[in-house]
């Protein structure tokens, strides 16, 4: 079995391999957890108003073609 030592060096490996491919995230102090939440205080919970049967909806593929932008989509391989 894996001592901690060793499973610290192979994260922090991992890490600098995801940085190398993907890029480094601009602005972010490397010394500060990315997301810390106070135990103490409740969780911000996002609320939106739900479209009504009324007014059109518009899908990604149609806010894509009319912003000018793309769509990515990704399917997952199923297994047999």
């Amino acid at each position: 079995m894996a001592t901690q030592e060793n499973l610290v060096h192979l994260g922090v490996e991992a890490s600098a391999m995801i940085d190398k491919y993907y890029g480094r995230p601009a602005g972010r102090d490397p010394t500060r957890p990315p997301f810390t939440q106070d135990p103490h205080k409740p969780a911000h919970q996002y609320r939106h108003q739900q479209a009504s049967g009324d007014q059109p909806v518009l899908t990604s593929k149609d806010a894509a073609l009319l912003f000018g932008g793309i769509e990515i989509r990704e399917y997952s391989r199923s297994r047999r």
